[in-house]
């Protein structure tokens, strides 16, 4: 498992955490953040998050020398796709997790924050004919009397 989040061992495992959870999760909150209050369509988390992911990847590798998408790797997996496509697909599912990782966690970060900021607005635009009914819903009003 630590050889998905930090392929270049333990060490690295502090960097990634520090980086990928704490800085790329306050991106990716941002990210989220943004998308709501410009009212556009969640399915952009996924484009962006991706980005995001790709982005602290790279910060990975070129600040900490920590291979998150090892390229050498993936190219050899796709180079041996035709010889022995089972192997080759598993290998190539191992090597692209520490991204698919990163993503999910990236993912995840960003659609509780989208979420927490449309219930927001949609309170504060909307106060007269909804409540919130959870953390993450609105709902319509009760009706007061009979």
């Amino acid at each position: 498992m630590i050889d998905m989040i930090a392929p270049a061992g333990i060490q690295a495992l502090w960097t990634t955490i520090l980086l990928t959870l704490i800085l790329g999760g306050a991106a990716a909150a941002a990210t989220g953040r943004a998308i709501a209050q410009t009212w556009r369509r969640p399915l952009l988390l996924v484009l962006y998050c991706f980005l995001l992911a790709c982005v602290f990847g790279f910060l990975d590798y070129a600040l900490f020398e920590n291979p998150v998408i090892p390229a050498t790797r993936i190219g050899k997996d796709l180079a041996q796709l035709a010889a022995a496509p089972g192997a080759a697909l598993a290998d190539l599912a191992l090597s692209l997790g520490g991204l698919g990782l990163t993503f999910a966690w990236l993912l995840g970060v960003a659609v509780i924050s989208f979420r927490l900021t449309r219930a927001r607005q949609a309170l504060r635009q909307y106060g007269f004919a909804l409540e919130r009914k959870g953390l993450f819903s609105i709902g319509p009003r009760a009706a007061d009397g009979p």
